[in-house]
């Protein structure tokens, strides 16, 4: 049996993660504190996410039946 490889970090500011996320810096700033993004803090300034974690936050779409006049149940 394998065990999942952990992937290297790509650490990212704030900027450069919203920029990366098509986010605002706000909102990457709203999910660190709200704890669905991890910051990484490097000395007593610097904050920095992994990119890595971003790409975890995507989930894709559900598709969904409401407005859909051909979904009706029968």
């Amino acid at each position: 049996m394998t065990t999942p490889t952990k992937r290297e970090p790509r650490w990212a500011t704030v900027a450069e993660a919203a920029a990366y996320s098509r986010l605002s810096k706000r909102t990457i700033w709203r999910y660190i504190a709200d704890e669905r993004l991890t910051g990484y803090r490097f000395g007593r300034r610097l904050l920095q996410v992994d990119l890595n974690d971003i790409d975890n936050l995507r989930q894709p779409r559900q598709p969904t039946t409401a407005g859909n006049p051909d979904a009706r149940a029968s």
